[in-house]
């Protein structure tokens, strides 16, 4: 029998338990692609951003999924102007992170649902997901979905000397 996931805005009292996911989500791209190095001393502005991110509706979508009394997942969307393009507004998934033992049991695709919901109130009729190329976990799940490859961002790190 599949867990009853209950989703729910994100609240500032959820902050703390939704950044542990997020650095998970971090942590696990940086096993993939070195580029995302995670910031251990990060954490108090990671909280500041997250909190301010609660309060914003009007900019983000952030929903948290519960089961079993616990977290399960968390999204976050930014909703942009595209000044130059149709559609004019986009919700691009900036984080989305199911919890292990919540894979494979449609937690992620309710997230992305009631994002999907989101946008149609809003008249928004473009998603787009924000991922290191190299997280292969990610890349499968949003192709499952239906979703392709619009942009590439290139990077190349340099050292100090």
């Amino acid at each position: 029998m599949e867990d009853k996931v209950e989703l729910g805005k994100l609240e500032e009292k959820d902050v703390e338990k939704v950044l542990d996911l997020v650095m998970r989500l971090k942590k696990l791209n940086q096993e993939f692609d070195s580029t995302f190095e995670v910031n251990e001393e990060s954490r108090e502005d990671a909280l500041k951003l997250l909190k301010g991110i609660a309060k914003d509706s009007e900019c983000y979508f952030a929903q948290v999924a519960r089961s079993r009394g616990k977290i399960a997942g968390i999204i976050v969307a930014e909703f942009r102007n595209r000044v130059f393009y149709t559609p004019t507004i986009e919700a691009r998934i900036l984080e989305i992170y199911i919890m292990p033992e919540f894979r494979r049991s449609s937690v992620g695709q309710t997230l992305v649902d009631s994002l999907y919901a989101e946008c149609r109130k809003r008249n928004i009729e473009l998603v787009t997901a924000e991922f290191p190329s190299l997280n292969i976990i990610a890349l499968n799940f949003y192709k499952k979905m239906g979703y392709r490859e619009i942009v590439s961002v290139y990077g190349k790190q340099i050292r100090k000397q």
